[in-house]
């Protein structure tokens, strides 16, 4: 029977006093929260509130040890969650005794704050900074439960609290619950049912890539959630449908455009990544996304007008600076001065824009430095209002000449520019104030090309082509291109033939970097890196889990057994009789170097729980990492059976007094047969045949044969017979 607790109702735990409360929402009814197959119930005592979660799914002694296995992590702020108390018969037998459904109800800290899934279902809207802030949150607390070697395996909607919606001061701005899935190093596995939601990958996951899909869909869901779109397009209680994931449905589509017009290409770009993972292995890593989310200054920025940025590649900075190199160009150093600082102001710390902008910013105050030390400067005019043109023209020349503007007599006058500073971000060409003006450095050209999607976003660089398309427009303007990445030279890309204006599609012809890993290297046209336009070079092919390391094959001779478990050794050579080096067990990652020669991996430990040996690399056997292919047990040697007599009834025509034996296929000189428990015998004659009488009329007995020594011949001991019968028997 469920637990149906009354508003009030006092629960005494540890000799505290609890009280059910009651819901805020719904008059006359206890708080208590519904789940899959548990009830969360809120109780009050004078400390606050706690949660008691009443659960059907595991009522076991596990439970216990799991609890104190997650108490080392509840001090990370967001698993408050893991600092929780299992209740039993044993520990508190008084309140077990008069309910008993709370046999194994687990009494954790309540957590504050609205589910995820409740913002989802009521459509909810967060504004940019909130989104951002959030994403950036769960992405740091995934992260940190990743490096501890932890998964939470049932990342979903209804598992992340949001604790900062309703207190901006919050220790932990998001929370996880249901903490009963989560395990990994120095934490048992539970035996759960296998999780069933939107947020878990086709395929299922093993080892610590468990959370990789689900919770790169949760930090997509939060960074898009500030778009109207995204929201009206949403499922009941997640963005995605679970028909929806991997396919190239609408609501991806909406939401990949969302996340490339509010934040950039970089979060499209891992929302593709997803998309063409096969597995969750193949998912970004949980540490990527802390690179890839943006800036908070991106937070709150204004989105650009969709004339001036494409949709799919959100860049709020760009026509600011392309504003100051058209006012550079013309010589407007000041109002380009002002404009190149407002767009340093907008430029994520880390964009590699930043250190030429302060460049660009340091070379035009000297240029205005000099100009001012000049006998005759030039002043800088910003009417505020339109005024008619033959007043304005007059007053201009009457200025100019008192102050010494016009420094060289031309034939031709100068016009008047009414108002210099407003600028589009394709400015139509301006006079120049003089006919010979200093010169400049070059300014930064005006993308003429827009870039939508890169597919796909990862090469392996030990691939025969390594090859890309580019999707856009303009793309036919593209001249050069290149793969720049800080600490590498760069990589100049072959334009193949078949280009559109449409697409693009480039090519590494010759690759000589000494990559490591992986590293993500941003696209450059035409000399321009493309914002948020980036692909991941890796000198791996894939990642694997180690799944064939195993007691039972003992029997091959590569598995060995330590106080930790059975494992296999990693080999200096592709050859069984190589010198073996470190270890691998079940549950380690590898990065799949090289799949040469046949039947062999090269691997490189990406991650163990012995974290020494991540990092080193060395051949092992195809089995020992997929189980599969295993090496069949070798077939038992059965020593060949001794031979024996073996007997059968030819019929019963003998006297119903007596029984005949006939043997052949070995010499019975010398051979008796008995009866066994009667004093009656016979002797075999030199054919092999002996008869013995005395019997009752067609009396069942047992007899025994024995050799030349008395001694009990191999298959004929204890041969059922009766009277009447002849039995024969064959040596074999």
């Amino acid at each position: 029977m469920p637990f149906q607790p009354a508003i009030d109702e006092q629960l005494v735990i540890d000799g505290i006093s609890y009280q059910v409360c009651a819901h805020p929402a719904i008059p006359g009814r206890p708080f208590v929260q519904e789940g899959q197959s548990s009830r969360v119930v809120q109780l009050r005592t004078a400390g606050g509130f706690v949660a008691l979660k009443v659960q059907t799914q595991l009522c076991e002694p596990s439970l216990i040890q799991h609890a104190q296995q997650l108490q080392h992590v509840s001090t990370i702020p967001g698993l408050q969650a893991a600092r929780r108390m299992i209740i039993t018969a044993t520990n508190q037998p008084a309140l077990v005794t008069t309910r008993p459904e709370l046999d194994y109800a687990i009494l954790m800290p309540w957590v504050h704050g609205p589910p995820w899934q409740e913002l989802i279902h009521h459509r909810r809207p967060l504004s940019p900074s909130q989104s951002l802030a959030l994403a950036r949150a769960l992405t740091n607390l995934l992260v940190e439960i990743e490096q501890r070697g932890l998964v939470h395996s049932d990342l979903q909607s209804a598992h992340v609290m949001l604790p900062g919606l309703i207190d901006p001061g919050a220790a932990a701005p998001v929370a996880l619950v249901d903490l009963e899935t989560m395990h990994g190093i120095g934490v048992l596995r539970l035996a759960m049912p296998t999780p069933t939601s939107p947020y878990q990958h086709p395929v299922p996951a093993q080892g610590l890539s468990a959370d990789r899909f689900g919770g790169a869909l949760l930090i997509l869901e939060l960074l898009g959630w500030c778009d109207d779109a995204v929201r009206a397009a949403a499922a009941t209680d997640s963005f995605f449908t679970p028909a929806d994931l991997l396919q190239p449905t609408e609501r991806y589509h909406i939401l990949r455009d969302a996340l490339a017009r509010r934040w950039g290409l970089g979060p499209a770009q891992m929302l593709d990544r997803l998309w063409q993972s096969a597995t969750p292995m193949n998912c970004p890593s949980l540490k990527e996304w802390q690179a890839v989310l943006p800036s908070p200054a991106m937070a709150t920025a204004e989105p650009q007008a969709p004339a001036m940025i494409a949709p799919s590649l959100t860049d709020p900075v760009a026509p600011l600076m392309n504003d100051a190199a058209a006012l550079r160009t013309h010589g407007q150093l000041a109002q380009a001065l002002n404009v190149y600082r407002s767009a340093l102001d907008r430029l994520p710390s880390g964009d590699s824009r930043v250190s030429e902008v302060m460049q660009t910013i340091d070379t035009i105050e000297r240029e205005l430095a000099q100009t001012s030390a000049a006998p005759a400067p030039q002043r800088d005019l910003n009417w505020s209002a339109p005024v008619a043109i033959g007043v304005i023209t007059i007053i201009l020349l009457g200025l100019l000449a008192a102050i010494g503007l016009n420094r060289v007599a031309t034939s031709t006058p100068t016009p008047v520019i009414a108002n210099p500073t407003t600028v589009t971000a394709s400015p139509l060409p301006l006079p120049s104030p003089s006919p010979a003006p200093a010169p400049t450095r070059s300014p930064m050209p005006i993308q003429s090309f827009r870039v939508d999607r890169i597919f796909p976003i990862e090469l392996f660089t030990g691939a025969t082509q390594l090859e890309f398309t580019v999707q856009g427009s303009g793309l036919s303007a593209v001249r050069t291109a290149t793969l720049r990445a800080a600490g590498y030279d760069p990589v100049t890309l072959e334009i193949m033939a078949g280009r559109s204006d449409s697409e693009l599609r480039l090519r590494i012809s010759t690759l000589n970097i000494p990559l490591t890993g992986s590293a993500p290297f941003t696209l450059e046209l035409n000399g321009t890196p493309v914002p948020g336009a980036a692909v991941t070079l890796r000198d791996y092919s894939s990642v694997r889990v180690v799944s064939g390391v195993r007691p039972d094959y003992r029997y091959t001779g590569r598995i060995e057994e330590d106080a930790q478990g059975t494992f296999a050794r990693i080999r200096v050579e592709p050859s069984p009789e190589s010198a073996a080096t470190e270890p691998i067990r079940n549950g380690d990652e590898v990065d799949i170097l090289s799949e040469q020669p046949a039947g062999w991996y090269r691997v490189r430990i990406r991650s163990s729980a012995d974290s020494r040996l991540i990092g080193l690399s060395g051949y092992v056997e195809r089995w020992l990492i997929d189980n599969t292919g295993v090496p069949p047990p070798p077939t038992p040697t059965v020593p060949p059976e001794p031979p024996r007599l073996r007997f059968v009834k030819l019929n019963e025509n003998e006297d119903q007094r007596c029984i005949l034996i006939q043997i052949r296929g070995i010499n019975t000189a010398g051979w008796i047969v008995s009866i066994d428990g009667l004093r009656l015998s016979g002797a075999f004659d030199s054919g092999g045949n002996a008869r013995v009488c005395g019997l009752r009329p067609r009396q069942e007995v047992t007899f025994t044969v024995r050799d030349e020594q008395g001694a009990p011949v191999r298959g004929g001991v204890g041969v059922p017979t009766r009277g009447s019968d002849v039995m024969f028997a064959e040596w074999r």
